[in-house]
């Protein structure tokens, strides 16, 4: 494949399967990909398969495309930040999956017939292919890139979303910094996220970005290489208020500093966890509180902007029953939070099968209908009612309920990412 205004380096020796990766910087203004023109034994007729193993590391959406013979080039992104895929090019069979440490494999299946050229490239955002690139910030790892024959159209990847589509994310709440300060603790997690086949941390960083970030930075390299995903959870109820703002916001500053200084050591996301249900001031004014919440939100995506760092929030499954005017217009509140983030944990806390799928309903479509993310989060605290809780039924119980939700999710919405589970000191002590 050529290069077109892209620089490209040996970064690592061993990519997600083992083979050399490389560092790919967009430079200079207009379109930022590989290029490859189909040989006479490439075009003919069927279906060709074209893929890529990539990792954000300054640059959150990628795109693969194909040009035809009219000149038209049709392109599918990628984001490499939340796993979802955004606008698709017409005809494109299209696969995302999560391979562990901030790594995807992007797959574009297409009728060869009238195709010409393929393309993997570097965007600006979903559906903005052309920009001006910083030369240096604006990059991506590769590695891996195939062009391939599958037997026949039904070995074409799936839709995201559809049954068979990669791994779902599994991933735990950890509330605790001494799991990422103390060597020890931090084994003791990696060791149990491992034996609960988890991939994805949400971890307390409050104290290590303020106060320690070279532990912070060695504890998200380890978590990588060994194939968890790292989110920097920041969490209190009281940030929702206009007065509290600084204090989250100052946190906010300090990760995108540090995702400056410590590039090798990116995080996936900031994820808050701001439950504004829980302080005075909802039950006398809920609508004040919930725009100040969503005002904050709006300011938080602004400022992680600067960095391509994707924001996540929990929302409680039950905000949908509350009706939010702003901006001249009132809706239900769980959209507005939806459209004001990258992606939502919902904190789905049933104990049961049809619960969990019913009440998470709302939620996934129109996380469907916006093209965001949505993890489904359930509880494994002893705490009252016993309904919210896996703590009496133990943890093989929970694996077998989260496994057919994640079944019938995956089958029916494209938002659905996966599980989180709620959290890491209480699902130690759960019951086998």
């Amino acid at each position: 494949m050529r290069a077109n205004k892209v620089e490209v380096v040996a970064a690592g020796p061993s990519g997600p399967t083992g083979e050399v990766f490389y560092s790919v910087r967009a430079y200079g203004s207009g379109a930022h990909d590989y290029i490859h023109d189909l040989t006479a034994s490439q075009r003919g007729s069927g279906y060709r398969i074209i893929s890529a193993q990539m990792k954000n590391t300054g640059a959150r959406w990628v795109y693969l495309a194909t040009r035809h013979q009219n000149g038209e080039i049709r392109r599918t992104y990628f984001d490499l930040s939340t796993g979802g895929v955004g606008q698709r090019g017409a005809g494109h069979q299209v696969g995302f999956s999560a391979q562990g440490g901030g790594w995807y494999r992007a797959s574009l299946g297409f009728d060869v017939s009238d195709v010409t050229t393929v393309y993997v490239g570097v965007a600006t955002a979903d559906g903005v292919p052309f920009f001006a690139a910083s030369h240096g910030t604006d990059r991506i790892y590769l590695s891996d890139v195939k062009l391939e024959a599958p037997d026949s159209p039904a070995s074409a990847p799936q839709t995201a979303g559809a049954e068979g589509n990669a791994a779902a994310t599994r991933a735990l709440w950890v509330w605790k910094a001494d799991t990422v300060l103390n060597a020890t603790r931090r084994q003791e997690l990696f060791t149990f996220a491992a034996n609960r086949e988890l991939n994805t941390l949400y971890i307390d960083a409050r104290t290590p970005v303020l106060h320690n970030q070279p532990a912070l930075a060695e504890f998200i390299q380890l978590a990588q290489n060994r194939g968890l995903a790292v989110e920097l959870l920041f969490g209190k109820p009281e940030w929702a208020l206009y007065s509290n703002h600084h204090e989250v916001l100052t946190l906010v500053d300090q990760a995108v500093e540090f995702t400056r200084r410590y590039p090798q050591a990116r995080p996936n996301a900031v994820h808050l966890d701001i439950e504004a249900h829980l302080i005075h001031d909802w039950q006398s004014d809920r609508n004040s509180v919930a725009n100040q919440l969503l005002d904050l939100y709006q300011e938080v995506d602004r400022r992680l902007a600067a960095v391509s760092l994707p924001l996540m929030v929990d929302m409680p499954v039950w905000y949908d029953i509350y009706t939010l005017p702003r901006y001249g217009s009132s809706r239900p509140m769980h959209e507005w939070i939806i459209d004001a983030t990258d992606g939502v944990a919902l904190m789905d806390y049933r104990d049961t099968e049809s619960r969990i799928l019913n009440d998470a309903d709302t939620e996934l479509r129109y996380a469907n209908a916006t093209g965001k993310a949505m993890i489904v989060g359930v509880e494994t605290m002893c705490i009252e009612p016993e309904q919210i809780t896996f703590c009496e039924e133990g943890d093989r119980f929970m694996q077998g309920i989260l496994r057919n939700v994640n079944t019938r999710l995956r089958g029916q919405y494209s938002a659905y990412r996966g599980i989180a589970i709620h959290h890491y000191e209480d699902y130690r002590r759960l019951k086998p």
